[in-house]
């Protein structure tokens, strides 16, 4: 390697382990301020909430790559600017893309490596992370109740609350609970104005002491009248108590395995679980349309009529009550509505089955090319950032910091609201992955010709000049 390659790779280097270390730590903090009020004081040992913020930190490595590339190489190339040492490099015959050279095939490594460990370390990472948060929040509960969300931890029951306070994060405030013990759906539901949440010393039981609310519940009926009634109760009360026993959450081990999801397999594992998946649906759907022909298609068989009637024609009449006596119809429209709505209810039922398991499918594909595109935008970030320190000329962490910034959050913006479409099944996955990097790199290789030949619009004092002009004839006017 020439001196020039191993200067120019070192000026690289120092700035990326400091900006990647730096971003792993700022991902990283989404998950503290997340999770740190309920872990932190709560009797949790200090050594499993380190391993478990050791394993979150390497699933933030994929996404911390791309912009520690654009920032060090805008830095990197900035400072070259800064201090001449870019026009002395071109004035002494080296053209851009030859300076470029060794940090292609570095941030290619870079691309590289970070495909291998996205595909092989993160998947175990997030395995391990997610089983140790999973059990965590097991043995406590209480930890896992969030304001604004429904929980649902403890079988039989779903709680939603509003604020959770106070020193201990033990006072409620807005409480509904409904009542599932029964498996006959949202029929009985508790809501309070607040309420203090406690852990029995033997962790066997939380209780929840409620203030000021209600009870309400729907009884089911036994005959017609009591259907077209809609019997309930309803009891108001200033104090109740209701316990929820937490024996099933009891595990001395934290660090126990949990099922997988979809972001902790590696690619080989998601083409054969994609694979498995689409043979389930397939297999579905022959059965739905076999059912489904079953109940609406028929077949005259003329072999089983009686020999007096084999050759009689049977003439029916287009309205098809018509064809039964005054008694019989009102037998029939019943019957004809009843098995409609059953119909319509299993159709429901299989639409919504397929729809969730077509997403489902769509995750497991997001997720295979997720960690592909992500590896390919460290090259787009890098041929963006290059020339735009060679254009800027300022190095340190001032204005390539702000350009880095900027740029980084387009592309995430973009790549979050894409992925989200492909998830939500209104844009198919692989461009939903492929497109936000794919967009940038066209910005990143016509920044890079424009500055290795020297065009005038890509000069920062071309842009000033007009700035300048525009200003004046402002003042003018």
């Amino acid at each position: 390697m020439k001196a020039l390659d191993r200067y120019i790779l070192t000026s690289f280097l120092r700035p990326f382990t400091i900006t990647f270390f730096v971003m792993v730590f700022f991902l990283l903090m989404q998950f503290v301020w997340k999770y740190v009020d309920d872990l932190v004081g709560k009797g949790v040992e200090w050594y499993y909430i380190l391993e478990m913020l050791l394993y979150i930190s390497a699933t933030t490595v994929p996404l911390a790559l791309p912009i520690s590339v654009l920032l060090s190489s805008l830095m990197t190339f900035g400072s070259f600017g800064e201090h001449n040492e870019l026009a002395a490099m071109r004035a002494s015959g080296i053209s851009l893309l030859r300076l470029f050279r060794v940090l292609i095939i570095t941030v290619t490594i870079i691309a590289i490596g970070g495909f291998l460990f996205a595909n092989y370390v993160m998947p175990v990472s997030q395995f391990k992370g997610k089983s140790l948060l999973r059990n965590i929040t097991k043995m406590k509960p209480a930890l896992n109740i969030r304001p604004g969300i429904f929980y649902d931890g403890i079988e039989g029951y779903s709680i939603k609350i509003a604020e959770k306070g106070g020193p201990e994060k033990n006072e409620l405030k807005n409480i509904i609970i409904y009542d599932h013990t029964d498996n006959l759906g949202n029929i009985k539901v508790t809501t309070a104005d607040e309420g203090i949440m406690d852990i029995t010393p033997d962790n066997r039981f939380m209780i929840i002491r409620l203030k000021n609310g209600q009870t309400y519940e729907e009884h089911q009926p036994t005959n017609r009248e009591d259907k077209e009634r809609k019997p309930f109760s309803s009891t108001q009360f200033e104090y109740a108590v209701i316990r929820f026993n937490l024996e099933e959450f009891d595990s001395e081990d934290l660090r126990q395995e949990t099922r997988k999801d979809f972001n902790m397999l590696n690619n080989a594992q998601l083409v054969e679980a994609i694979d498995s998946l689409r043979v389930v649906v397939l297999d579905q759907r022959a059965n739905f349309h076999k059912t489904m022909s079953e109940r609406y298609g028929y077949i005259l068989d003329t072999a089983t009529r009686p020999p007096q009637l084999k050759d009689t024609v049977i003439e029916i009449i287009p309205d098809v009550l018509a064809n039964f006596n005054e008694r019989k119809r009102k037998m029939v429209t019943e019957n004809a509505l009843r098995i409609a709505r059953s119909n319509r209810s299993y159709y429901d039922q299989a639409k919504t089955n397929y729809h969730w398991r077509e997403r489902n499918i769509t995750r497991h594909v997001l997720e295979w090319h997720k960690k592909l595109s992500l590896s390919f935008a460290c090259l787009v970030m890098f041929f963006i950032g290059a020339p735009l320190g060679a254009i800027i000329r300022k190095g340190g962490m001032g204005m390539p910091v702000v350009i880095s910034v900027v740029v980084f959050i387009l592309f995430y913006v973009m790549a979050t609201a894409f992925e989200k479409m492909g998830r939500e099944l209104t844009w198919q996955a692989i461009p939903a992955m492929w497109l936000p990097p794919l967009l940038f790199l066209p910005i990143g290789l016509l920044l890079t010709y424009k500055t290795a030949n020297d065009a005038e619009f890509m000069s920062l004092e071309f842009w000033i000049k007009i700035w300048r002009k525009l200003t004046n004839s402002k003042r003018q006017s």
